[in-house]
């Protein structure tokens, strides 16, 4: 019972929040920062999830498998500081982390 409550309340609540900006139209102003905020929320998730994924790592994946991770963050990161698309960023994190991480694997 309590799956199916879970189920409704994130169904209205997903509604109510797609309905909102319909609703309000003009009559809703948010401020320059607010904008700027919500602007960047989606990429300030998707390096929380990074982050989150690298802390995973631990002692499993070994010290070559954390060398990768970091070298592909920091590749990925300055690539992101230049003004690529995320495509591209996600790209040439991942390229470098197979290349590094397959170079490593054989090494061993």
């Amino acid at each position: 019972m309590t799956t199916w409550i879970a189920v409704l309340v994130a169904g209205l609540g997903s509604y109510a929040f797609r309905m909102g900006p319909l609703l309000l139209g003009n009559r809703l102003r948010l401020s320059e920062r607010s904008q700027d905020i919500l602007r960047h929320a989606g990429m300030g998730g998707i390096a929380a999830l990074l982050a989150s994924s690298i802390l995973g790592f631990g002692p499993q994946g070994g010290a070559g498998a954390i060398v990768a991770v970091l070298v592909a963050v920091v590749a990925a990161g300055l690539v992101a500081w230049r003004g690529r698309s995320m495509t591209v960023v996600v790209l040439a994190g991942s390229a470098l982390y197979a290349v590094i991480w397959l170079g490593v694997s054989l090494a061993s």
